[in-house]
This record gives C-alpha cells, structure tokens and sequence, in this order.
C-alpha cells in the first residue's frame, strides 16, 4: 500500500490505512489463511486477548506471536485441529481513528466484529473489540508491527 514520503496525517493516509484494514479482512473473510502473515513485519507482535486477561497482566494473552514464522505455525495447527468446525466469517472494521503518527509508523485504534456462519446455520455474532495496531511504514508499503 503505498504511501506520502513522510507520514503525515493526510486524508489520502487515512484512505490508505482504511483500505489496508479492508485487505485485511477480505484476506481473512475469503479463507486465505495463507497471505495472512505477509500483512506484518517478519518480526512483529499479534495477540489476541480479553478485557480480563487485560486485568491479569501484560503476559495474559489467548493467542501471542511473534514472528511470521510462528504465524504460519497457527495456521498449520488450526488446519490439523479435530476441534475445528467449518464456517466463514465476516470481519467488520469501523471508526479508524489514527492515534499518533510519524515517518516511520502510526498508531490506529479501531473497532471491529467477527460474525461467523457455520453451514445449515444462521450468523451469528462471534466477538467484537478494539484493535490497537502498530502500522509499520516499510518500503512504501503498510504493515502490522503490532495488532493488539
């Protein structure tokens, strides 16, 4: 996703980082597990955690990786799991909100709501929250340092 020289907090910026979530989630939406990991940085953070585990302490976390190696790994492991029941899923992100911003890297905050849909079933609503991402501005390009 190219981007401005330097990363000031222009409308195109912010056009771009709307279209990087919406890339995002398509990726995720159509099953394409496998160019998830090329949306961050070969070394980066990606966890998934709750309010309460938020409480708990900053190591208390459902899901935390590392690199895009250890991204690749989960999708390996969710692919062999028995527990896994086939779906889709439908990722809504809204009210992007650029929290700080500098040449190298904003900060974004957003919301977001997972619906999911299991054959011979009606949607339903799987999670939803905050995202508080780290976007690394890297060779003209945006990607995830953190996803929070």
């Amino acid at each position: 996703m190219p981007v401005t020289e330097k990363a000031v907090l222009t409308a195109e910026l912010r056009l771009d980082v709307q279209e990087f979530y919406a890339r995002y989630a398509e990726c995720l939406d159509n099953g394409r597990l496998q160019q998830w990991p090329e949306f961050f940085l070969d070394s980066c953070t990606y966890r998934v955690t709750t309010r309460r585990n938020l409480r708990l302490g900053p190591d208390e976390h459902i899901v935390s990786l590392s690199t895009r190696t250890t991204m690749r790994d989960r999708i390996v492991a969710i692919g062999q799991s028995e527990d896994y029941e086939p779906h889709t899923q439908r990722h809504l992100i809204s009210n992007f909100r650029v929290q700080a911003a500098s040449d190298e890297e904003l900060r974004v905050q957003a919301n977001f709501e997972i619906l999911r849909t299991f054959p011979e079933k009606r949607s339903e609503h799987f999670v939803s929250g905050t995202y508080d991402d780290r976007i690394a501005i890297a060779g003209r390009r945006l990607h995830f340092r953190e996803k929070l």
